[in-house]
């Protein structure tokens, strides 16, 4: 017989900024595989043919993008490994740009996110573009085509996707959808603004700040 392994969960929350948000999702697959097997956490890998540490990222963060609230799930293997322990293993071999701050039991399922917190830095917002702005962001709807996964192009409205939005200064904070359900992107609702407004595209960083579930609040 076999040995038989305590399984159990846990939650890493971690942020990817600056040089990193040019990896894309695959590629912080590989390297978070490469980062685990380092930190030498007895993780629990799938089976089969191809065996490969079990991994769950919560909501995939578009190429570009920054965040200061990542979430990837794991399997413990040791039942005497605690989340301290894990925390520690995985800031010790860290790379640069990525920072674990938290190893939490899991609260919820993946299934119950619901919307995820952004802030998009303008590098300038002239008044007049910001008033437009605005107005766009308080439409009745606001009908635009997305491109699916399988390239199927669809027409949506975003408007009932926005959960609120708040514009001050140089920065916009938009509550989105998110999750495996719907998902909105940002990006799109900036490019559906400058193309229907008419509106010459200026630069913007975007960095999503919180994850959160199905009643607003954060996702744990």
């Amino acid at each position: 017989m076999g040995r038989v392994f305590a399984l159990r969960n846990v939650r890493i929350y971690f942020s990817k900024l600056g040089r990193m948000k040019f990896v894309s999702h695959l590629d912080l697959t590989r390297f978070m595989a490469r980062l685990i097997k380092k930190s030498k956490i007895p993780v629990w890998y799938t089976e089969g043919f191809n065996r490969h540490i079990y991994m769950n990222f919560a909501v995939p963060l578009s190429l570009g993008f920054e965040s200061t609230c990542e979430i990837m799930d794991i399997r413990i293997v040791d039942e005497n490994f605690t989340n301290s322990q894990c925390l520690e293993q995985l800031n010790s071999v860290a790379a640069e740009d990525i920072k674990f701050f938290a190893v939490n039991d899991p609260v919820l399922p993946t299934k119950e996110i619901g919307y995820a917190d952004f802030i998009l830095s303008f590098e300038e917002l002239k008044a007049e573009t910001a008033s437009k702005l605005s107005a766009f962001l308080q439409s009745d709807s606001i009908l635009c085509e997305k491109t699916g996964k399988k390239g199927k192009v669809k027409q949506i409205d975003l408007i009932p996707k926005i959960k609120s939005f708040l514009l001050e200064d140089k920065t916009l904070n938009l509550t989105l959808v998110a999750g495996s359900e719907d998902n909105l992107n940002p990006s799109l609702v900036m490019d559906t603004f400058f193309s229907q407004t008419e509106t010459e595209p200026i630069f913007y960083s975007v960095t999503r700040t919180a994850i959160l579930d199905k009643k607003g609040n954060k996702f744990k």
